[in-house]
């Protein structure tokens, strides 16, 4: 490790001449988190979820409105019950940096890595050209990967709010390589339970549309503690067409809260 807990990966420059990026995440294994969460935990997620959702491709808000006091704890706790349970696993320090209560939407989410972007593909030190970078990839050639805005974070986790019966769609794939047609293993979660994965390109995965039903889930995203934040991501609502209606719980409130010692916010 470097400083701000960067890892620098392995490039291969007999195909590309360009160094991967840093990544701040490792070991790199999916974790199945069982049973993190319990009834109350999730009904209270659920009741945040009503009082506060809002949808950013048709906002309800002029602004983010303001978590009560009781609120913002309980939202943070239950999110911290998470994070702990990956540091058990992982066995590396990490810290909350957002979390948000995400009902998928029939979109969904296409594959992609959390922390870092696809680039380019490169043979013996040549750029593929677009059309052909799929079939490239798949004989071998090198991916080029670039950070992005959040490569500061390290590892995310998705738990399921509600069960697999009351949802068509909406399961959650892993695929071992960029450009792969099938997934290399699939998640239909009980609520309560979850899967945490590392955010560099070892953990491309994908949430297939919701036909049918309410599939409701809370997305944890962590750091390193000693990884800098951005200004301009502190306040940051990640949002995708297939978020859905949701609620946020942002850097810059979770700094605001802990600067205030716990002064009381009031009600939205």
């Amino acid at each position: 490790c470097i400083a701000g807990g960067k890892v620098p990966q392995v490039s291969d420059f007999g195909h590309c001449p360009t160094p991967q990026s840093f990544v701040r995440c490792g070991p790199h294994h999916r974790a199945e988190l069982s049973e993190v969460l319990d009834t109350d935990d999730i009904s209270a997620l659920h009741d945040i979820w009503w009082r506060y959702r809002d949808d950013l491709t048709w906002p309800w808000y002029e602004k983010k409105p303001r978590f009560s006091d009781e609120d913002f704890d309980t939202f943070r706790a239950i999110a911290q019950q998470v994070v702990d349970a990956m540091v058990d696993e992982y066995r590396v320090p990490m810290v909350l940096d957002q979390a948000t209560i995400s009902n998928t939407s029939h979109i969904g989410h296409p594959p992609h890595a959390d922390n870092v972007q696809f680039d380019s593909v490169w043979w013996r030190g040549r750029q593929i050209r677009s059309r052909d970078e799929l079939v490239a990839a798949r004989g071998g050639a090198e991916v080029l990967w670039k950070e992005v805005k959040s490569s500061y974070r390290n590892y995310a986790a998705s738990v399921a709010l509600t069960d697999p019966w009351q949802y068509g769609g909406g399961d959650l794939e892993f695929y071992n390589d960029w450009g792969e047609t099938e997934p290399s293993k699939k998640y239909r979660l009980p609520q309560g339970s979850g899967v945490a994965c590392c955010g560099c390109e070892r953990s491309i995965h994908a949430v297939t549309p919701v036909k049918w039903g309410f599939r409701l889930v809370l997305l944890v995203w962590t750091r390193s503690p000693k990884a800098h934040v951005p200004q301009d991501q502190k306040h940051v609502c990640y949002f995708r067409p297939g978020t859905g209606q949701s609620v946020w719980l942002t850097t810059a409130e979770l700094e605001s809260f802990e600067s205030r010692g716990r002064q009381a916010t009031g009600a939205h």
